[in-house]
């Protein structure tokens, strides 16, 4: 039965995936999400194709599909790298295709926005391209940005990390995260996070972790009685191409291509500075009450995570990416 539900949804994605395209068009890029309204990995791809439509023209088509219309991050993950799908927006679940995106599972890593903006826009951002590309032959165009993450939950305020202890919260699937948390105290508990108001709302959950932004599109506020502002972590968007894809392009359509991107991630940061002040005061509104936590207390129960993600990206990695950051 379920081999015959594989073959089955398989054979529908194919036919979806290979509708809609103008035939007239020289080149054809499938784009896909697993987000959708103003959620920011949907905004990324969004404004990239809209970009892409104004530089390219006629010269590029393109197929759109949000909503997770074809998958989760992990299943898109798996079409870009079959060639099936071409350009994806991705969050968190970037680790599953290079474990050195792990290292945005450290706590506490970047002060500010604008440390997190230039790491991101320089040696970072240059040794994450070239480390999935090598590991994978996938090809980073751009990087917008998700924003830090906060944690909301149905139990208590968190304000140090001992409140964290026995919490079950949601967490992406990947490995850093879940040991950051696991180091913490807390049941970090791997889930799409298309399922998580709906084991929020019945309590198979306690809470989870997420942009601010995040927690707004899905509607997660309104099942949750706390959001401690912890900015624990901060995660990119990482917008990225099938790598066959990429070279059969000419050097001018990349450059278009990179120039949408840059102007897409531009939208996502312009996105997260205006939301984060304007969505504390309408959690409160809705009755959630937020707090914020004893950042200091925080970073020292964090410090011990470090050594055991060096593990995951690799000690030189690491010691190299926490020194940019500093």
């Amino acid at each position: 039965m379920i081999r015959k539900l594989s073959v089955v949804a398989a054979a529908a994605i194919a036919v979806v995936l290979g509708s809609g395209l103008a035939a007239s068009a020289q080149t054809k890029l499938r784009l896909a999400v697993e987000t959708t309204g103003r959620d920011p990995t949907n905004v990324m791809l969004g404004t990239f194709r809209d970009e892409l439509k104004v530089l390219a023209g006629d010269d590029v088509a393109m197929d759109y599909f949000e909503g997770g219309a074809l998958g989760d991050e992990g299943a898109l993950a798996e079409l870009i790298r079959a060639g099936q799908v071409k350009i994806v927006s991705m969050g968190s679940d970037i680790v599953s295709l290079d474990s050195k995106f792990a290292v945005f599972d450290m706590p506490f890593m970047f002060p500010d926005k604008s440390k997190a903006r230039a790491a991101m826009d320089g040696e970072l951002g240059e040794m994450l391209a070239t480390s999935l590309r090598e590991t994978t032959g996938l090809q980073v165009i751009g990087y917008g940005e998700l924003g830090f993450r906060v944690i909301s939950n149905n139990v208590r305020p968190i304000n140090k990390p001992e409140d964290l202890r026995g919490l079950k919260l949601r967490t992406p699937s990947n490995q850093g995260r879940i040991l950051a948390f696991q180091t913490l105290g807390a049941a970090p508990t791997p889930m799409p996070l298309g399922e998580a108001y709906v084991a929020l709302r019945q309590g198979a959950l306690d809470g989870q972790e997420n942009p601010m932004s995040v927690i707004k599109e899905f509607s997660l506020f309104e099942v949750q009685k706390y959001v401690s502002i912890t900015n624990h972590v901060y995660t990119p968007i990482t917008l990225t191409m099938n790598g066959r894809a990429w070279d059969a392009l000419t050097p001018e359509l990349q450059a278009k291509l990179k120039q949408a991107a840059k102007k897409a991630g531009e939208a996502t940061r312009v996105q997260s500075d205006e939301s984060d002040a304007k969505l504390i005061d309408e959690f409160k509104a809705a009755g959630v009450e937020v707090n914020m936590v004893d950042a200091a207390a925080f970073a020292a129960a964090a410090a011990p995570i470090a050594e055991k993600l060096a593990s995951v990206v690799t000690p030189e990695f690491m010691a190299k990416a926490l020194e940019m950051t500093k």
